[in-house]
This record gives structure tokens, sequence and C-alpha cells, in this order.
């Protein structure tokens, strides 16, 4: 669905809360500007310093009226806020003393990220569900209790249980929960030669699954009701673990099971989601396995590559 600038879309405006050099925030602000929309991008890591934020109440006749703002603007000229990927706010480097950047730090998340709340505005995702839904162990534990295949899982930091579950299955992968700039976290197999390293799990827990040999692999886009699935196809034999490894990676539009994608709609709305990029893999058998679910996941490349409309679908939930 498109509107024109004189279509039902004109008049309303967009907050996107992102870095103002993100793919993403700036290829979605130029789609709603298309059907006449203005969408102001907003980078939370100005505020404090080069970004102002109030909320006044003032009392007229017993009923307390709300005014907030960001900037300029007062929020409630938004018909809607994207919460995509905004950075913390960012503490002075005036402040040298630890523990007084680490309070100054809370009290900026919390007038901030209160401040956008109170607004009353629509957020996409809702950043309280989004930052829950993130987390591997719920989600995972969500999608196995709805009935979505999910491979045999340990996580945790008990080495001595990791070798007795690596014993029960011919093929294990190990990964992260997060990302890094010092490195990519990609899924590697576990090798024999791995067990001995496993006292590093005094420094932190680590997912383990069994593997799941590659039959297909898919990224579903779900925006809404309306799910986007793309088989992903790979050349390079060393993205059988992780696709994201292949350089030449491919994707073509594709299609699964009805009674899949409702279980993937029911899984979104269970996390409390608007949206949502999950990963699957068929085993050669034909069963298909939910891998995760990233709650801001990348999108676009879809549109880019396999001619998808995951763009236009999102600006329509940002307008709905």
């Amino acid at each position: 669905m498109s509107c024109s600038a004189a279509g039902p879309s004109a008049g309303k405006r967009v907050l996107i809360l992102s870095k103002d050099d993100d793919f993403h925030a700036v290829a979605i602000q130029g789609l709603l500007q298309k059907r006449g929309v203005d969408a102001d991008i907003v980078d939370t890591a100005l505020f404090p310093g080069r970004l102002r934020a109030s909320l006044a109440v003032t009392d007229h006749d017993g009923s307390g009226a709300v005014d907030v703002r960001l900037g300029d603007r007062p929020l409630g000229d938004y018909h809607a806020i994207w919460w995509r990927r905004p950075l913390h706010p960012a503490v002075d480097p005036r402040i040298r003393n630890a523990e007084e950047r680490r309070f100054a730090a809370r009290e900026c998340r919390e007038a901030l990220w209160g401040l956008l709340a109170a607004a009353g505005r629509p957020i996409y995702n809702d950043p309280e569900a989004e930052q829950r839904a993130a987390y591997k162990p719920y989600q995972l534990a969500v999608a196995a209790a709805i009935g979505l295949d999910v491979p045999p899982t340990l996580i945790g930091n008990d080495a001595e249980e990791v070798r007795a579950f690596a014993e029960r299955h011919d093929a294990v992968i190990y990964k992260a929960f997060s990302g890094t700039d010092l490195m990519m976290t990609d899924t590697r197999p576990l090798r024999p030669e791995d067990l001995a390293d496993l006292w590093r799990l005094d420094f932190a827990p680590v997912i383990f699954q069994r593997y799941i040999p590659r039959g297909r692999e898919y990224r579903v886009m779900l925006i809404g009701d309306d799910a986007f699935v793309t088989e992903v196809t790979i050349r390079n034999p060393k993205a059988h673990y992780d696709w994201r490894l292949d350089q030449d990676y491919g994707l073509v539009q594709a299609t699964l099971p009805a009674g899949l994608i409702e279980k993937l709609l029911v899984l979104r709305r269970r996390l409390g989601l608007a949206s949502g990029a999950v990963d699957l893999r068929e085993d050669p058998d034909g069963r298909i396995f939910f891998l995760e679910i990233n709650p801001s996941g990348q999108f676009l490349f879809l549109d880019v590559i396999a001619g998808t409309r995951t763009g236009e679908r999102y600006c329509d939930l940002l307008l709905s």
C-alpha cells in the first residue's frame, strides 16, 4: 500500500530514534517522505549535551496537562515513534569519577526513556518488549512452548554439563548471546579440542545447540500480521554454520507451510513485538527448526536482493 502526498498519510509525522547515518533509518525516512509524511531522525546519543528533552505538568482546574518535548518539538506532534536501535545517552567526558559516570548514565536513561513512555505515542517496537524478546533463553522458551521445533539446547556456564551435552549429540555448535566490535560472533562448531577450553565458561556463559545439518535456510521478516519469507542460498562451505560468513550469499522469495507461519506470528505476539526477523533452518529430512528472532533485525536487504517490499510494509506499520 502506498499513499501519495495528498492521501490519508499527508500531514502525519514520524519520529525515528536512531543514528542519523543508519541505513534503515534513512531509507524508511525517504519512503515516508514520498508518501507526504514528515519523518525526523533523532540520535539519542546526543542527549543530554546536545539534545534537550523535557516534561512539564501543569494544573488546569484539577486536570493535569502534560507537555513532553524532544528537541524543539512536542512529542505529541508525532503519529508514531520507531525505536530503530537508538543509542544510550552519552555521559559528558568531563565527569571522570567512575561511580559518578554510572550515576549520570542511569539518570539520563531513566529521564529520556521515561519521557518517551510518558508521551503516549505508539512505539515500534515497544522498548521493554524488544529488550525482553532479545534475551535468547526467553525467546527459545516461548518458541518451544507454542510448538515451534527448537534444536536441543544447553545454555549455561557448567563445563561438565557441556561435556555431557556434547557426548549426547553427534555434532554441536556454540554461539554468543550478543555481538561485539572486537570480532564477529558467528556460530561455530564445537570441536573435540575445544572441550579443553571450557574453563573459559567461568568468564561468561555460552549457547550450545545440536547442529542441524543444512537442507535449506530461511530469513522471515514479520511485520504486523505479514510474513516476508526468503530462502538463503550460500556458496561458501564454511557458511554452513552461519550464512553470514558467505559474502556471496543469495536470497530468493520462498514459501513456508501456513501452519508454521501462524506459529511465527503467535511468537511475535507473545513476545509483544510489532516486527522481528526470524532465522529458520530446514534439515535434509524437511523438518524446520526455529533458531532465533531478532527484534531489531535488518530487513531492507531482502528488498534489494529478493525483491520483497518490507520497507513499504514497515511504513504502513508506522502510519497505522
